[in-house]
């Protein structure tokens, strides 16, 4: 499962770790940051990233062979002593850039990425990037942001909002009504249509019986 962090950089920077251990075994030797969601080799139990080594086999010139040992890659979970030590780490926030100043342990730190007060949403209007705190305050006011009229289904930025009067409203919804109205009519135009094609064949029919 990728996360917040794993989408913006390749992998979990050390220098986020405030008491790191045995690098020797919790550094993942492929993008030298600490390991997250761990597997190994099975024939010499080095530990990678799960991304790191999907990335590796896709990347390397024969996939087959693990980076480390260069024997034939075959993968396992990663041994339970490393994540162990994995586990009693504790990392700080992704988003300590915006605001953030958690520390949180290695097990609660995706959930809590994920959920950040301080993580950054695009706004679907002027494309700013606002802290998830204040989105929704930002939201509902920016100007470029877009409406929809609940009338006659017209859209329009918030800034154009005055712009929408109630008679350019009326307008839209009688030429939507035209629009119904003709689209109607030509059902109506058809179903005639064809109760007349009925009709006659149906005179046909009886003229033949009575004329036998």
């Amino acid at each position: 499962m990728a996360t917040s962090f794993i989408r913006d950089s390749p992998y979990l920077s050390k220098d986020r770790i405030t008491d790191l251990a045995h690098p020797e075994l919790t550094v993942c030797s492929l993008c030298n940051g600490l390991l997250w969601l761990p597997v190994a080799c099975e024939k010499c139990e080095t530990s990678f990233c799960t991304s790191c080594i999907k990335t590796w086999r896709i990347e390397a010139e024969d996939p087959r062979l693990c980076p480390k040992c260069s024997a034939e890659y075959s993968q396992r979970p990663c041994p339970g002593a490393i994540t162990h030590i994995l586990s009693t780490f504790n990392i700080i926030c992704h988003h300590k850039p915006h605001g953030c100043s958690a520390i949180v342990p290695y097990k609660s730190l995706e959930t809590h990425e994920e959920t950040c007060d301080y993580r950054q949403k695009t706004c679907p209007g002027c494309e700013e990037k606002i802290i998830r705190m204040h989105f929704n305050a930002h939201y509902y006011t920016c100007p470029s942001v877009l409406l929809t009229c609940p009338e006659c289904n017209s859209i329009y930025q918030r800034q154009n909002a005055d712009q929408h009067t109630d008679y350019k409203c009326l307008r839209v919804q009688i030429n939507q009504l035209q629009d119904q109205m003709m689209r109607i009519e030509h059902i109506q135009n058809g179903k005639l249509n064809l109760l007349e094609s009925q009709i006659r064949h149906l005179i046909e029919t009886i003229e033949q019986i009575v004329n036998r």
